[in-house]
């Protein structure tokens, strides 16, 4: 496997992690995950698949957690990466 194509595989497999990490309940560990994935990235490769796999855990972010760190800090990253998220998130403006 090429170099390139390793970064991709191994950002889709973080982010499948991530996902099920969600799925056991815990909402800031997956944030977190998915932060470190979005931030360890090149540019290039923050589209498509991968663009889409950051966004499932933060679409699945239940409101009670939006006014916590970890997932401001998701917000902040999707964001800054160019991703829409306004749609999808339902509370305050980033906690302080």
């Amino acid at each position: 496997m090429s170099a390139p194509a390793g970064t991709k595989t191994r950002s889709l497999l973080s982010s499948d992690a991530a996902t099920c990490v969600h799925q056991d309940g815990d909402t800031e560990e997956t944030c977190q995950c998915t932060v470190a994935v979005l931030t360890g990235l090149p540019d290039a490769y923050r589209t498509g698949l991968v663009h889409r796999r950051a966004l499932d855990p933060y679409r699945s972010i239940p409101a009670q957690h939006h006014h916590e760190r970890a997932a401001a800090d998701l917000r902040d990253a999707l964001t800054a990466w160019g991703a829409s998220v306004s749609q999808y998130w339902i509370g305050p403006a980033r906690p302080t």
